[in-house]
C-alpha cells in the first residue's frame, strides 16, 4: 500500500518538472489542451496522494494502538511476576548479604525527558535506582547490563516512585527510561559499580 503512495508522489514530482521544463523552452506554454490535460493528470495525483497518505496514517495508528496494548500487558506481566516472586527471606542463608545501595533519582516537573542525575555511582551488591517522577509524563528506569535488561521499576507519574533493583558487580551499567522512544530522545544515564 504505501508503494502506492511513493508512485503518486514521484509522479507529481516528474510533472512538475515537466511543466517546469517546457515552461522554459516553449515561448507560448502551456496551450489550452495542455493546460486542461496537465491539471487533469495533476489532480489525479494529487487526489491518489492524498488518499493514500490517509490510509497509510491510519495503518500507522493502529500499528501504535497494537505497540501500546503490547507494552502495558509487558508492564503488567512484570508487576504481577515481582509480586509473585517469593521473598529471598524466606529460607534460612548462610551467605552474608552483600551491601546494599540505594541511589537517588529524578527527572524533570516538567517532563522533560532527562535524568537528573545522568551519572550514579554505588558499591558492588544489591542496588536499587529508588526513581521518583514528579511531571504528569509517565516515565520509568531500568538497568540494562550490555543489550540486556536485567531490572525494570514500575511506570510512574505525579510524584510517585518506580524503584529498579539489581544484583550488580562492578562495572559500567545504562539506566533509562523503557517508555518507547524516551531513551532515544535522552534519557539514560551511567551507573558505575565500584
Amino acid at each position: 500500500m504505501s508503494e502506492l503512495f511513493y508512485v503518486f508522489g514521484i509522479g507529481l514530482t516528474i510533472m512538475a518538472l515537466v511543466v517546469a521544463f517546457s515552461g522554459m523552452r516553449m515561448e507560448k506554454f502551456p496551450s489550452e489542451m495542455a493546460f486542461r490535460g496537465g491539471l487533469a493528470v495533476m489532480g489525479v495525483f494529487v487526489v491518489g496522494a492524498c488518499a493514500f497518505a490517509i490510509v497509510l496514517s491510519r495503518e500507522e495508528k493502529e500499528i501504535r494502538v497494537v505497540e501500546i496494548e503490547e507494552f502495558r500487558a509487558e508492564q503488567e506481566a512484570l508487576a504481577a511476576e515481582e509480586a509473585g516472586e517469593p521473598s529471598e527471606t524466606d529460607e534460612p542463608s548462610d551467605v552474608e548479604p552483600a551491601d546494599a545501595s540505594e541511589l537517588a533519582l529524578t527527572s524533570p516537573d516538567e517532563g522533560d525527558l532527562i535524568f537528573e542525575p545522568t551519572t550514579l555511582e554505588a558499591a558492588p551488591g544489591e542496588v536499587t535506582i529508588d526513581y521518583t517522577n514528579p511531571s504528569p509524563v509517565p516515565h520509568n528506569v531500568a538497568i540494562e547490563d550490555g543489550t540486556e535488561t536485567i531490572a525494570q521499576g514500575e511506570t510512574v507519574t505525579g510524584g510517585a516512585s518506580g524503584p529498579a533493583t539489581a544484583s550488580l558487580e562492578p562495572g559500567e551499567y545504562a539506566y533509562y527510561c523503557s517508555i518507547p522512544s524516551h531513551r532515544e530522545s535522552g534519557m539514560e544515564g551511567t551507573l558505575t559499580v565500584k
